[in-house]
């Protein structure tokens, strides 16, 4: 019985069974932002915007070292782009390991970027809080990218229980 006490807590505190704390940055239905008027669509596949099952990026891809603007402080670029999530289940952003160097994601609003984020979307009946009505189908997030040269990333999409995707970013070079 003490045991399984022991096992219940520590799981309650995130430990995982290799001993690590489990702590993968999470925005949730509470930390989303809205359109000010009415609920968010999803957007059609073109220009400008990456999609992945429930997933869409929408903002600005560089596709110049000209257009990634100067170096920051930190000696990185960055960029803005917003996350759309389709209504269900959460997903999960994740730079591979090669990359982790040079990409960062900002979805988590922790100081210098995340390896993985979790974005949790809203249930399409959440009250909306810019206008009088609900969430709809569709849940927005601010954040968008760093990188510390100019490149073709990729990024992994997994829906939690579902599918996992591979999207390409570019950021300050063309993916073709």
């Amino acid at each position: 019985m003490r045991i399984l006490a022991a096992v219940f807590v520590l799981a309650l505190a995130g430990v995982t069974a290799a001993g690590a704390v489990s702590s993968v940055p999470t925005r949730t239905c509470e930390e989303r932002i809205e359109a000010g008027d009415a609920p968010l669509l999803f957007p059609a596949a073109r220009s400008g915007r990456i999609a992945a099952g429930p997933l869409a990026l929408s903002g600005h891809f560089p596709i110049t070292v000209a257009a990634l603007g100067p170096r920051h402080e930190n000696g990185r670029f960055s960029t803005k782009v917003g996350a759309l999530v389709r209504a269900g289940r959460p997903v999960v952003l994740s730079v591979p390991q090669r990359f982790r160097s040079t990409l960062f994601l900002h979805y988590a609003r922790r100081g210098d970027g995340e390896p993985v984020v979790r974005i949790e979307p809203c249930a399409p009946s959440t009250r909306a809080f810019s206008y009088d009505g609900v969430v709809g189908p569709v849940t927005g997030f601010s954040g968008g990218f760093e990188v510390t040269r100019p490149g073709c990333y990729p990024l992994d999409v997994r829906v939690v229980g579902g599918r996992s995707f591979r999207v390409r970013l570019p950021l300050g070079r063309s993916c073709r």
